[in-house]
């Protein structure tokens, strides 16, 4: 599908109906074009279920309303090289992508609308200056060294910038979620999770500058071996509160 093909079908504001819709529907909608013989049914886990009043799981996806966390499993995809994302999902970019999340794009997205949080993309195509917005959020990877000592760091402490290798500064991330075509979910056909460079079609971005310049690397002397396996987590990050008018 060509860049002009997604601008014609493009719709500006993906719903947690929609997405509700996508998740429960479609399977079932490929099993009716399918037209398989009936089987015996197998007992499957449900795809969204509540665990306790403040934890629920969607997919993989682990959300904990208390902590205003989504959780997912993943392993670091490249311990060098030019990167374009911080995470794709399996069957994605991992030529040039820092993480590999064993997540369905669309249960992370819907994971994160069920937090709270707002998704506004504005962007139309990769690379774009446009600065992405929507709800900032804070990332975070959490892994066990070889001593078996947990280790946890901001996502941009595993970022460099070429052409020095200069550390990425500390930042937010924004959800501005990926997009709804009548072919599906954008994330789920291209399996775009978080952009160090924007793109529209991820479901996370980079809202620095230096997000419009394709000049990340992955930070060698702070990323685990290549296969190491880690949990990605993303955390709401609070409103700030609105400062009451004084009265004059």
């Amino acid at each position: 599908m060509s860049e002009g093909q997604r601008e014609g079908l493009h719709l500006s504001c993906p719903t947690l109906l929609t997405l509700i819709l996508l998740l429960f529907c479609a399977p079932a909608l490929h099993a009716q074009k399918a037209k398989k013989p009936p089987t015996k049914p197998k007992e499957k886990q449900p795809i969204a279920e509540k665990i306790t009043d403040n934890l629920y799981r969607v997919g993989a996806v682990a959300i904990d309303m208390a902590a205003k966390t989504a959780t997912c499993p993943g392993e670091i995809n490249m311990d060098r090289g030019t990167i374009e994302y911080l995470a794709v999902a399996p069957g994605g970019k991992t030529h040039e992508s820092l993480l590999t999340l064993r997540v369905r794009p669309l249960h992370l997205q819907v994971a994160l609308i069920l937090l709270g949080l707002e998704p506004k993309n504005v962007l139309k195509q990769q690379g774009e200056s446009k600065k992405p917005e929507g709800s900032p959020v804070e990332i975070k990877i959490r892994w066990q060294d070889k001593n078996g000592e947990t280790q946890e760091f901001p996502a941009d402490y595993f970022i460099a910038k070429q052409p020095d290798g200069e550390p990425a500064e500390r930042h937010n991330w924004v959800f501005t979620g990926s997009r709804i075509f009548k072919e599906g979910f954008e994330a789920d056909i291209v399996k775009s999770l978080v952009a160090v460079w924007h793109d529209p079609a991820a479901i996370l971005d980079n809202p620095t500058e230096e997000g419009a310049d394709n000049i990340f690397i992955v930070n060698a002397s702070r990323t685990p071996k290549r296969g190491t396996r880690i949990e990605f987590i993303v955390k709401a990050v609070p409103k700030e509160p609105v400062s009451e008018k004084k009265e004059r």
